[in-house]
């Protein structure tokens, strides 16, 4: 027995002449409730109740019949850690059932060969016997009983499965077998076709019975399997048989799995390269292709078969094209898009990529080439004789139906010859310009090695053995409770002003004594930062790339020293360094190097690059056009990708060093440490670092404010992007310190700010499941009347439309009809317990303290805005939505494919 891999390149191929063949009779006299279906050629279907198939092919000039079972269960159908389990299920079956007990022995005391095979589509288990009933009777009945009643015993497998490893073990000698295998795996990223028939040996080692039972149960079953039946029997008394020996199988009330999976487009070229102890090398060139059912299969087949034949070629100037190859060819998956397979071999020693190089420029060069009806007709007369003999051969017929039937229908074999028969040389090279490509080919490569060392990797040891001598001392204490209220923060923190910057300190306990640290510097104006916005961050991301005697690296590992984690400015350490943290901290913003800064730079721009065909970028930079007040080069001014690149590209690397020196240091600004240290000696600290550095650009807030726009309506074609956007935005003259803003939050959660559970979500989520991903939100300015509202939503482009017309209509409603008593409190609750969330957290809490520190308040401005929002009424919330939501002024920009716009997703 053996696991193959599909190959429709198999002998049968037609042409649209019809075949003479004498047709034998069906049977004239049928069962009860059996039903003829179609008949073909002196192949005529039945089917039984329970979804049964039978197709019967006599023929009394043969001397045999043979019988061939067929499941459409294949490797395919495996799941992870299962490779190989339809396979060894085909073993298994051979073994015996409840009535037929040691099946192969019976069978060869009868004198009948007999075999199985495992494909990727399909299982199949044929017998060949001199024509006679008895045997064909006993055949029958064994196929049923098989069919329902087999065993698959733990003993029998334990005996099997080393059978079914060697039989791998004995295919890994074959080179072309080793590098096939690779070749899938790097071929599919998904689709059950990217692994072998004969699975990992690992999966086989660990073979679960009962989830090989469950393959068994899940897939052997009348509706599931098709009986072919050719050569020399009375076609009444075979179909009376199998009436009576299948009918009574009962079919299992659960619809068999779908597999949904689609392998996607591969996008580019793929390489795999093995390297092993061979006689030679082997090169394999695989191209994605449509399913068999697909017009251009029958294309790819003669294109593939003239490639191989080893003939004459002309390029598209009618010379002849010399070559030394002739590959072999095949097919590889069927029933869905699977591979046409180019291979060929060369002596140990070729250079690695001769034969790629070669077969490629034939292989992807056959579309442009003269491609003569002479040569199109003789192929077609080799397909017409091949079918021929096929027709004239019961039993290779009987077994030659089994991959059209894994296609869902048997008669396929003959749509697939009349196609062929009706190709013209332009069909047959445009298919192979559209799928003999670059984007589109796996290039697999065997290298014969005789140095190739052992790359396997050692298996895992034992948990137990990893566990047994386990000792453990703790290093990280358990902490007292910490009172996070807005009023124990403010009284617990300690408020300093080190030369001009605002500083809180609040010590507090923390697992493993951490420690948060959160600086803002702020320096210039309007004036002087103008056209300075991306100078000033490139300069800033230069910090961490070497300052004062450390290069990149050496400062990379100080800050390892310092157990510092996260930014320049913004970072965690423990109470233990935290003295050396805050050192190399100003050292970084006082002594940059800039050697770095040019590279810097470039990964920023390339960054930019990238960004400018991502649909979301586009949108955004679609509402910055509409929305931006301000002209080129202001600070507040909003950009483009466009634009961002083009200030990128004006910068040099000494502009860096200038700004630096013009800008930098500590005459304004606002510091937050929060965790486990010493107050007063981080005091200390700060006040030896921060003195004497100060900015020579005096510190000024540019203040913001917006213009009322008539509102953006647009669509952005994205081709080739599945999936789209919708993006709306209205701008709103209001501050965080506005009584409304409070009612505003509120709304903004409720709308599309808890996600899932929001007006949005459950709309376009969890009702109609057009969107992944839907979200609101709001900024505002902390005193300047400047906000903005935003609502960003996914959805395929097929449902970008109805995407939009359902969040308008869930914004109309908020504005007409209100939010619910249920909804405000909902919201009041979760809003509070976030606040909560973020003050026990230190990092969050420090960025917090830093907030009211830039506004020139303290904390309790946090118990100002949790009280607005606790209480906040059902009418103001409501009257605010009216006053402010206007679905009628939202811009929106909208993204996707045209072309799939108006399909189903």
């Amino acid at each position: 027995m053996a696991a193959l891999n599909t190959t429709l390149t198999s002998l049968v191929l037609a042409t649209s002449l019809l075949i003479s063949h004498t047709p034998a009779h069906a049977a004239t006299t049928l069962p009860v409730n059996v039903m003829q279906a179609s008949s073909v050629e002196g192949i005529t279907e039945y089917r039984l109740p329970n979804g049964f198939k039978v197709l019967l092919m006599p023929d009394n000039s043969q001397a045999t019949i043979t019988v061939n079972m067929v499941y459409m269960a294949g490797s395919k159908h495996e799941n992870i850690g299962q490779t190989g389990y339809a396979h060894l299920l085909e073993h298994m079956l051979c073994k015996g059932s409840k009535n037929y007990p040691q099946i192969a022995n019976q069978l060869s005391n009868r004198g009948v060969r007999w075999n199985a095979f495992t494909h990727l589509d399909h299982t199949n288990y044929i017998a060949y016997f001199d024509a006679n009933e008895a045997d064909l009777d006993w055949v029958l009945g064994m196929e049923a009983d098989r069919m329902q009643n087999a065993q698959v015993l733990q003993s029998e497998l334990d005996t099997e499965m080393t059978v079914v490893r060697n039989e791998l073990e004995m295919r890994e000698v074959s080179p072309s077998e080793i590098l096939n295998k690779r070749l899938l795996a790097v071929a599919f990223d998904w689709h059950g076709y990217g692994h072998s028939t004969g699975g990992e040996k690992s999966d086989i080692a660990k073979v679960d019975i009962e989830q090989l039972r469950q393959l068994y149960h899940t897939y052997y079953r009348p509706d599931n399997a098709v009986l072919v039946v050719a050569g020399k029997f009375d076609a009444a008394h075979a179909l009376e048989v199998i009436a009576r020996k299948f009918s009574h199988l009962a079919t299992p009330k659960t619809a068999l799995p779908v597999i949904p999976t689609i392998e996607p487009a591969q996008l580019g070229e793929r390489q795999v390269i093995v390297r092993r102890k061979s006689s030679y090398n082997v090169t394999m060139l695989a191209y994605h292709k449509p399913s068999a059912l697909h017009p251009d299969h029958a294309a790819l087949k003669v294109a593939g078969g003239m490639l191989s034949s080893g003939r004459e070629q002309r390029n598209k100037d009618n010379e002849i094209i010399l070559t030394n190859f002739a590959p072999s060819f095949s097919m590889q998956g069927n029933a869905e898009a699977g591979l046409a397979v180019f291979t060929t071999d060369s002596y140990a020693g070729t250079p690695s990529d001769e034969n790629a190089k070669g077969l490629i420029k034939i292989i992807e060069g056959f579309g442009q080439q003269n491609l003569s009806q002479d040569e199109l007709d003789f192929v077609k007369s080799q397909y017409v004789n091949n079918f021929s003999r096929l027709m004239n051969d019961a039993e290779k017929m009987g077994t030659m139906l089994s991959e059209y039937i894994a296609l869902g229908d048997w008669r396929l074999l003959f749509v697939e010859k009349d196609r062929i028969a009706k190709l013209t040389t332009v069909q047959v090279q445009n298919a192979a310009r559209r799928y003999f490509v670059r984007e589109n080919r796996t290039v697999g490569v065997l290298l014969s090695d005789e140095k190739s060392p052992d790359s396997s990797i050692p298996p895992a040891p034992p948990l137990s053995d990893v566990m047994k001598n386990f000792s453990h001392v703790n290093e990280y204490a358990l902490v007292s409770d910490f009172n996070a209220s807005v009023a124990n923060i403010q009284k617990q923190t300690r408020r300093l002003k080190i030369g001009n910057l605002d500083v809180a300190l609040l010590s507090k306990p923390s697992r493993g004594q951490a420690v948060s640290v959160d600086l803002a510097l702020h320096w210039g104006d309007e004036q002087s930062l103008f056209a300075k916005r991306w100078l000033e961050r490139m300069t800033d991301q230069t910090m961490l790339h070497g300052s004062g005697p450390f290069s990149k690296e050496a400062l990379e590992a100080e800050r390892e020293k310092s157990h510092i984690r996260g930014g320049l400015t913004q970072f965690t350490t423990d109470r233990a360094h935290l003295k050396q943290a805050l050192q190399l901290m100003v050292m970084s913003l006082k002594e940059p190097r800039f050697a770095q800064a040019q590279t810097i730079i470039e990964k920023e721009k390339r960054k930019w690059f990238g960004e400018r065909g991502n649909p979301v970028q586009m949108g955004m930079d679609e509402m910055a056009r509409h929305f931006n007040a301000y002209p080129d080069g202001d600070i507040r001014a909003q950009e483009t990708a466009q634009q961002i690149i083009s200030e990128l590209n004006a910068i040099k690397p000494a502009d860096l060093l200038e700004f630096h020196k013009q800008f930098y240091g500590a005459s304004n600004g606002h510091l937050a440490i929060v965790g486990d240290f010493d107050v007063d000696e981080a005091a200390t600290i700060l006040r030896q670092q921060f003195a004497g550095w100060e900015s020579k650009a005096p510190f000024q807030l540019a203040h913001t404010s917006i213009i009322e726009r008539l509102p953006l309506n647009t669509f952005i074609p994205t081709p080739g992007k599945d999936n789209g956007y919708f993006m709306g935005r209205l701008d709103l003259a209001i501050s965080q310190n506005d009584p409304d803003y409070a009612a505003l939050e509120v709304a903004n959660y409720l709308i599309g700010g808890m996600t899932a559970e929001s007006r949005l979500g459950l709309r376009v989520r969890q009702k109609e499941g057009w969107s992944y991903h839907v979200r609101s939100r709001i900024e505002a300015q902390a005193n300047d009347p400047a906000a903005s509202w935003q609502i960003i939503a996914t959805a395929a482009s097929a449902n970008v439309d109805k995407l939009k017309v359902a969040i308008l209509e869930e914004l109309r409603a908020v504005e007409s009809g209100g939010f619910r008593p249920e909804e405000l409190a909902k919201a009041k609750q979760a809003l509070g317990r976030l606040t909560q969330q973020q003050r026990a957290d230190d990092s969050r809490l420090a960025s917090l303290w830093n907030g009211v520190l830039h506004q020139g308040k303290d904390f309790t401005l946090y118990t100002q805005r949790e009280a607005a929002i606790q209480n906040l009424t059902l009418e103001q919330l409501n009257q605010a939505c009216r006053k402010y939501l206007q679905p009628g002024l939202w811009s929106i920009v909208t993204t996707g494919d045209p072309k799939k716009m108006n399909q189903k997703p």
